[in-house]
């Protein structure tokens, strides 16, 4: 079985060279949509909406907005269902208190409603692939089309914070890259535009993340995104050779 949380080598590995994160690194791909909260389907005219942050206010978007990730989740399952021909039996379906969770043979999903941590009178409805059991399943053409509206992001969570400074210094000496850096003044992060491969990636101590500067499409992005570790591979973060 493929986990996310231990990233499937067809996300990182075009060839026996090319450099894949250990498994105790955590891999997701994520996307997110941001909205009002009195837009939700549970939003009442006699409810009010939070003007700050807290439990009561999380748990009262989650309740509010369960109508709307049971819709996003229901579509979901029958899309998946009409692009993989699944049997009801292969399904695991759960979806309650602003969570749910669908798992397949191929691989599982999770949507989640949550208040929005820059702004307490928004919500942001997260997916998330949190498991894929197919190599292969990474590269079908189906699994794209069906998520490519839903994920915009691959987030590399690092298996140990990375000393960001050092790797602002490599990238400088690599005159290719040097052009398409920018970063905090502190040294805290740092982010590389990469036109030609369409890429944007951002780096923390504790994550890198790939997002296309472009329209998205979920197959470009990890395709892409194996291509920045090889051209990364020289800066060495903390990524091992399998």
């Amino acid at each position: 079985m493929l986990n996310l949380r231990e990233p499937p080598p067809s996300f990182f590995r075009i060839n026996a060279h090319t450099p894949v994160p250990p498994p105790e690194s955590q891999s997701r791909i994520i996307g997110s949509v941001v909205g009002r909260i009195r837009k939700l389907g549970g939003y009442q005219k006699h409810h009010h909406v939070p003007d700050g942050h807290g439990e009561a206010a999380q748990g009262f978007v989650r309740k509010a907005g369960q109508p709307d990730v049971k819709a996003a989740a229901d579509a979901l399952y029958l899309e998946i269902r009409s692009r993989f021909g699944y049997k009801r039996r292969e399904f695991d379906y759960t979806c309650e208190d602003g969570f749910a969770c669908i798992k397949t043979p191929d691989f599982d999903l999770e949507l989640r409603m949550d208040q929005c941590p820059d702004d307490p009178k928004n919500y942001r409805l997260t997916t998330e692939l949190t498991a894929l059991h197919r190599e292969a399943i990474a590269r079908d053409a189906n699994f794209h089309a069906c998520f490519t509206n839903h994920c915009d992001q691959l987030v590399v969570e690092f298996a140990s914070p990375v000393h960001v400074e050092d790797k602002i210094d490599r990238i400088e000496a690599i005159p290719e890259l040097a052009e398409a850096l920018s970063y905090e003044p502190d040294g805290s992060a740092f982010a590389l535009k990469l036109p030609k491969l369409d890429l944007h990636i951002h780096v923390t101590e504790s994550r890198m993340t790939f997002q296309l500067l472009t329209l998205r499409d979920l197959g470009k992005l990890l395709d892409h995104s194996q291509k920045a570790f090889d051209i990364l591979a020289d800066c060495d973060f903390g990524l091992k050779l399998r």
